[in-house]
């Protein structure tokens, strides 16, 4: 083992995953990735100092080769499933962690969210007792359209609207196959095409309003859920949501007493009058710590692995650094079928205006009709100067980029030209 300080990475192949360990080997730590994937279907595996054949939910041998190695400090991106493992690897070995599970758990589930945000003034969504609707069956305080959900679920998996007591009831089984607590989340339905990505970074105790995007949302088919068609930094409403909510917003966060983390919070938006909606205890699925990256000249990902491997943060100073700039984050889709050939991605790097492609599919991954974000080929950050030519440059993208099934046919779409 080398004499760097080791940081053990759960899963090569989630989104980000390579990301992560690029960083962290830029930081001068050194990376090993786990996961019970050979390294040709685990893409941060071919670039860590060392790998390991271990299945992330393979706790028992974790911990053993864990302390044989002398490993400093573990940490996982965005998939859920790793990052619960994350946590409990690291109580079970007193490292340091930036979220326990206790704190997981009481923010994961969407009804606490809404009750702490209720405590601290923030404007939240009517929501209805479903324990009480699923045991009598009587919705005569329900006004539809309601959305159902699992209190614990994310990308849109489980999702449905409901316009009557009939589809309620259906609904909330659907729901009920995919939440692991055995609980669902009825409530009004809101505009889902516009909110807004609000995000914060605790560094040392303090939270940092790290930024706001307007996000736009669409639904795959009429049946799937709403999932991201586009997002631009910083939102149009910026000052207005600084100005009402931001401090209210920084005191629930206090609350909760993180030494560090990230932190990102979904709000409705109807022209400036925002409805919180859900909150999430790290990156989003697009990578959200690159637009902070770019706007305030710190990156949150080095902020969590710092605290992996020591337990305290370095002095950093966010502050805002760059503001003409449009900074854009455009999902393009895939269609069911099994991806045989990216054409144009080179042409894609090869541009002054791009940030980074987040790949979330590979070549040889099956696709099907999953109507969630399951179905993003790869989230694309781009800058421009204004949003009409970050629009031009989406349209650039899906002419530019071909991605072909098993059949020679093209597989990419998108939700939002």
């Amino acid at each position: 083992m080398s004499e760097k300080k080791s940081l053990l990475v759960l899963g090569g192949k989630p989104i980000g995953s390579i990301n992560v360990v690029e960083q962290a080997k830029a930081m001068g730590l050194y990376t090993i990735v786990t996961d019970y994937l050979e390294p040709q279907r685990s893409p941060a595996k071919l670039i860590a100092d060392e790998a390991w054949d271990i299945s992330t939910a393979d706790i028992e041998k974790l911990e053993q080769m864990i302390k044989k190695n002398n490993v400093n400090g573990i940490f996982t991106g965005v998939h859920e499933f790793n990052i619960r493992k994350m946590m409990t690897l690291c109580e079970h070995l007193s490292l340091p962690c930036y979220c326990s599970t206790q704190q997981w758990n009481r923010l994961e589930n969407k009804e606490n969210f809404k009750k702490l945000c209720a405590e601290y003034g923030l404007p939240i969504t009517p929501y209805y007792d479903y324990e009480y609707i699923r045991s009598t069956g009587d919705t005569s305080n329900v006004e539809f359209p309601v959305i159902t959900k699992p209190v614990d679920g994310s990308g849109s998996r489980g999702f449905s609207v409901c316009n009557n007591a009939e589809e309620l009831m259906t609904a909330i089984e659907k729901a009920l196959s995919f939440s692991e607590t055995g609980k669902v989340l009825i409530e009004k339905c809101m505009d889902y095409k516009t909110s807004v990505i609000i995000n914060y970074t605790v560094i040392n105790k303090q939270v940092y309003f790290s930024g706001i995007s307007d996000k736009y949302s669409a639904k795959i088919t009429e049946t799937g859920g709403p999932i991201m068609s586009f997002q631009y930094y910083p939102s149009l409403y910026e000052k207005t949501y600084l100005e009402t909510l931001d401090d209210k917003a920084k005191k629930m966060i206090e609350s909760l007493g993180f030494d560090a983390g990230v932190v990102w919070i979904e709000a409705f938006n109807d022209n400036g009058k925002f409805t919180f909606n859900e909150l999430g205890l790290r990156f989003g699925g697009s990578l959200t710590y690159l637009p902070v990256q770019h706007f305030y000249g710190f990156s949150q990902l080095d902020v969590l692995m710092e605290y992996a491997v020591k337990g305290c943060n370095s002095q950093y100073s966010p502050k805002r650094i760059c503001s003409d700039d449009v900074y854009c984050i455009f999902p393009v889709h895939v269609k069911p079928g099994v991806i045989s050939k990216i054409i144009g991605m080179d042409k894609l790097e090869a541009s002054k205006e791009l940030v980074k492609v987040v790949p979330v599919h590979y070549i040889g991954d099956t696709i099907e009709m999953w109507n969630s974000a399951q179905q993003v080929f790869a989230y694309i950050h781009y800058v421009c100067t204004s949003r009409e030519k970050a629009k031009e440059f989406a349209k650039w993208i899906i002419n530019t980029l071909r991605i072909e099934d098993e059949n020679g046919e093209q597989m990419l779409f998108n939700l939002y030209i």
